[in-house]
């Protein structure tokens, strides 16, 4: 085989990189910059105020809810759209309804899936799965969640299934340093210590993640998820959850 051809291929291989690029993009407009997904209170009830307080944050809870419960959906919900099983999908969209219990956070995850479904939708006009998947939220059958919609989007751009687990987790981590930077008032430098550490662990998190059979799935933090359920009420915010 020659260089040329050789070439041609790793491109071939690699053409699904410029649009998983876009939507994963900070410019690409979901509305994710107007949530905190539950730092905001959290970082005042255990009283943050550095980058190592938002590496233990990490290690103690974004990544074990990452390994344990959110990646582990996002694998069941892409299985159940190459199987063309939307009954599942519709069902697994419902759960994740159910184990986002705190208002604010569900509704986050169902205002920044909506923003993408629609830029998807802009984007990828032919696509039969977003137009199955659009007229159950359309109708109600859907709940229109993040984690489902992102599901939804690798599948469409053929990422390889590693990579968008890969992808989803950077952008949890990604989207906490960028609440964190008001919040903690560290300076870039730190937040991005902070991310580097986390993305130290992120391969572990994914592999333990792919060991979690549906029965087994589940993140058990109430604390946390009382302290987003506060935010609501809290004297002053800077995010909307």
């Amino acid at each position: 085989m020659t260089s040329n051809h050789q070439e041609q291929e790793c491109c071939d291989r690699a053409a699904w990189v410029p649009a998983l690029l876009q939507v994963s993009d900070p410019l690409f407009p979901t509305g994710a910059y107007a949530h905190s997904m539950g730092l905001e209170q959290w970082a005042a009830t255990c009283k943050f105020k550095t980058g190592d307080d938002l590496v233990q944050f990490f290690q103690e809870h974004a990544g074990p809810a990452l390994a344990r419960l959110e990646l582990p959906y996002l694998r069941y919900v892409r299985e159940a759209i190459v199987a063309e099983d939307w009954a599942t999908v519709l069902v697994l969209d419902a759960e994740i309804d159910a184990w986002k219990w705190a208002s604010e956070i569900r509704e986050a995850s169902i205002s920044q899936g909506r923003g993408r479904l629609r830029l998807l939708k802009k984007l990828w006009q032919a696509s039969p799965e977003i137009e199955t998947y659009s007229a159950a939220f359309a109708t109600g059958r859907a709940r229109g969640h993040h984690l489902v919609v992102a599901a939804l989007q690798f599948e469409l751009l053929n990422v390889p299934n590693e990579a968008g687990l890969m992808t989803y987790a950077y952008q949890s981590l990604a989207n906490f340093v960028s609440a964190s930077i008001k919040l903690l008032r560290i300076s870039p430098e730190s937040a991005q210590l902070a991310l580097a550490a986390g993305l130290e662990q992120l391969p572990d998190w994914v592999a333990a993640s792919k060991q979690v059979e549906r029965e087994a799935a589940g993140w058990f933090a109430p604390a946390f998820d009382i302290a987003s359920a506060r935010h609501a009420t809290a004297f002053s915010r800077l995010f909307i959850s």
